[in-house]
């Protein structure tokens, strides 16, 4: 990703670093075995938004709306046990290492995707996610948020994540945001998902409001509405740092706030799809320059870990949004390229991730992926998109192969068979 497509290249690895990136004739006699893939070799792929414990819910990845969807969700997650969560978060873990992810960026509820993650060498940060919290749950819920981040957590940073502004109350946001900074740890806040998430802050009325009622949250908005968008509201209860996960319903005064902020964006324009709130708002984050990461979000949403499917659906969205190239710093961009530059390199840099994934270059730790599909220098990228969706067949993981099939046509093993 740091220079044009190699044609018949190679990654030369020794232990757990990448030693030389060549045409593959220049590196062949140095290497004691060869891993041939007929198609395309990529940095391992960041998905900067998931959620490795909802594998096991996928089923409920259904088009409807977005307020319906939370609802079903908080329903099946209280049917888990911890068990279940386990066997979830390790299929989950598995499934992201088939799709050619070696960083995730992932929303931990019940605990066990923490070590799963760590255990398999994925990098990245498990955020904790609070959710449907007020006053009367605050002290302990920051007291027990407390102990887990000072709990070891090897090879994973342990971060901060809000459900949503209209799943807290303004003080239970507040005071999560204050942890995170006081521990210097990663904070994210779901975001400005739904036209319905807006119209609650603002009115204090709609779907989400009523299921806030509902579910008996007692929140200053829903009182005093605060009649403002989610990314000024953020602004204003001192909860406007780290990334801001979906971003949909965002202005274009909204996304330069959030550059002043330094405030990355996560988009995930299947979920967003799926549960009918509408395209990532591209054109204004291309105009304010707002750093953009891809993520899958919940499989409960998308249904599965495929960053390539979310590459190829933001190429989508950018078209509808009238985007026609990417304005990157090295120049307009082919929106394949820069979908692609999303889901590695780019990805990687605004994810604070920049020093570790996304490149391959020597010197690096070794996370590749190898996508089965005809490609030519030329037409790499498009060529990825275009017929590299679901044909992963090799992910490395710091010089060890994690996934492997011989055939992209070759179904992988069910999870109980796979070690």
């Amino acid at each position: 990703m740091t220079g044009p497509p190699i044609a018949d290249g190679a990654v030369l690895v020794e232990g757990d670093r990448i030693v030389a990136v060549s045409d593959r004739r220049n590196l062949r006699t140095t290497a004691d075995r060869e891993h041939h893939v007929d198609g395309v070799l990529l940095p391992g792929l960041v998905n900067g938004h998931t959620a490795l414990e909802h594998h096991d819910l996928a089923h409920l990845a259904k088009p409807g709306p977005h307020h319906a969807w939370l609802w079903a969700v908080e329903h099946a997650a209280r049917s888990l046990d911890r068990e279940a969560w386990m066997r979830s978060a390790h299929r989950g873990v598995l499934a992201s290492l088939r799709s050619g992810v070696t960083a995730v960026m992932d929303i931990v509820r019940a605990g066990p995707a923490v070590p799963a993650a760590g255990r398999a060498g994925l990098l990245g940060t498990s955020y904790v996610e609070i959710a449907w919290v007020d006053a009367r749950e605050q002290d302990a819920v920051i007291t027990a948020l407390e102990a887990s981040l000072a709990r070891p957590a090897a090879g994973r940073t342990v971060g901060v994540a809000a459900a949503s502004p209209v799943a807290l109350s303004s003080g239970a946001l507040f005071a999560l945001s204050a942890l995170a900074r006081k521990h210097g740890a990663p904070f994210r806040v779901s975001a400005a998902v739904s036209s319905a998430e807006i119209t609650a802050l603002r009115t204090g009325e709609g779907p989400l409001a009523e299921l806030a009622t509902e579910i008996g949250l007692d929140a200053e908005w829903l009182d005093e509405p605060v009649r403002t968008g989610a990314v000024a509201y953020l602004d204003d209860v001192d909860a406007l740092h780290g990334t801001l996960a979906h971003g949909v319903w965002v202005d274009l005064s909204e996304a330069r706030r959030l550059v002043e902020a330094g405030v990355a964006v996560v988009v995930a324009p299947r979920a967003a799809n799926q549960l009918k709130v509408g395209d990532p708002p591209l054109e204004r984050y291309a105009e304010a320059g707002v750093q953009l990461a891809l993520g899958t979000a919940s499989p409960a949403a998308a249904g599965d870990y495929d960053l390539l499917a979310e590459a190829a659906a933001w190429v989508a969205a950018a078209r509808r949004r009238d985007v026609v190239f990417w304005p990157a710093v090295t120049g307009p961009t082919p929106l394949e390229e820069q979908a692609l530059r999303l889901a590695t390199v780019d990805g990687a840099r605004a994810l604070g991730l920049g020093r570790v994934s996304g490149i391959l270059e020597p010197g690096r730790r070794a996370d590749l992926v190898g996508v089965a599909c005809p490609a030519t220098p030329q037409t790499a990228y498009a060529d990825v998109l275009a017929g590299g969706i679901g044909r992963t067949v090799l992910t490395v993981l710091g010089g060890v192969r994690k996934a492997r099939r011989h055939d992209a046509d070759e179904a992988w093993p069910p999870a109980e068979d796979a070690r």
